[in-house]
């Protein structure tokens, strides 16, 4: 908001000399101030500031400052449990720019209003674990609506705004795609685990869980994950890579937890964005225990006395 506010200045406004100095009633002196030094410029500086941190006059310069503010990030961390969103940063699997704002959102925390895309992801989530849970064994009755009860909602949904037909988008091809015909374990399941192997405790939520593999008849598969996607598929290969990290640590949370091997765990992200069901799913890899403690035990972060 500050930032529209300023990008919004009226131009009468914008080229006042500011010289840092309560205002009074009295006028402000005829010297303007260096260009550099303008009210105008400091707002653009402002309005432009991603991260709203000091900056560096070179690359080598935002290297060093980028790699203490990762060392302090380091720190503390390492004072409490961590997810998977700060294991995939330690590991290197996330962006330059998505670790960047990672570590600089730890270090120095800025209050952020959800988007209105993160919102309505939160509201199509919230549907699918009722959706998903709906008439599941072992669930108590009345726990959820019934899958035809919802259904029959979504049927007499009438065309709204933007934002509640895409919604509604989402909602009909989950209830046509293959996951809505297959019997589900959990919805929503809260992981904390001890792994030892990385020195920390590690917590995270999955959003659905189903009895069996991707190929529903591939006997060797006890689960797999199902991690709901309503923003954008990644095309490049380097963005589904990073997307793909949070599947492996997925995977090997609920073997631990559940004491299934790790090979009878599948796991893919389903995107809902997506028109054609056959574009909608990216599959995890079938990558062993040891590959992915591997590719995060080195971003652990280790106490020393030298802190």
């Amino acid at each position: 908001q500050v930032r529209d506010a300023l990008r919004n200045m009226r131009g009468d406004d914008a080229g006042k000399p500011f010289d840092g100095e309560p205002c009074d009633d009295a006028k402000h002196s005829d010297s303007e101030l260096p260009e550099d030094k303008s009210l105008l410029l400091r707002a653009r500086l402002l309005a432009d500031d991603e991260n709203l941190m000091p900056s560096a006059a070179d690359a080598g310069s935002r290297d060093a400052f980028d790699d203490a503010v990762r060392a302090k990030g380091e720190r503390i961390l390492a004072m409490g449990r961590q997810n998977v969103t700060s294991l995939q940063a330690r590991a290197g699997a996330m962006s330059e720019r998505s670790a960047r704002e990672y570590w600089r959102g730890l270090v120095r925390p800025i209050p952020r209003v959800a988007s209105p895309s993160a919102q309505l992801g939160t509201r199509f989530h919230a549907w699918a674990e009722r959706f998903v849970m709906a008439d599941a064994d072992g669930i108590e009755s009345g726990a959820y609506d019934s899958r035809a009860e919802l259904v029959e909602q979504l049927a007499s949904t009438q065309a709204g705004s933007p934002d509640e037909r895409k919604i509604a988008a989402w909602q009909r091809r989950l209830v046509s795609s293959k996951w809505a015909s297959r019997r589900p374990a959990w919805a929503e399941r809260q992981l904390v685990v001890d792994m030892p192997e990385l020195g920390t405790i590690v917590n995270g939520k999955l959003d659905a869980v189903f009895v069996g593999g991707i190929d529903a008849a591939d006997p060797t598969k006890r689960y797999t994950v199902v991690d709901w996607k309503t923003g954008g598929k990644p095309r490049k290969p380097e963005e589904i890579k990073e997307k793909l990290a949070q599947l492996d640590l997925y995977r090997l949370l609920l073997s631990t937890m559940e004491g299934v091997p790790l090979d009878a765990i599948d796991a893919c992200l389903y995107y809902l964005s997506e028109s054609k069901e056959t574009d909608r799913e990216l599959d995890a890899l079938d990558k062993t225990k040891e590959e992915i403690l591997a590719e995060l035990s080195y971003g652990i972060p280790q106490q020393s006395d030298n802190d």
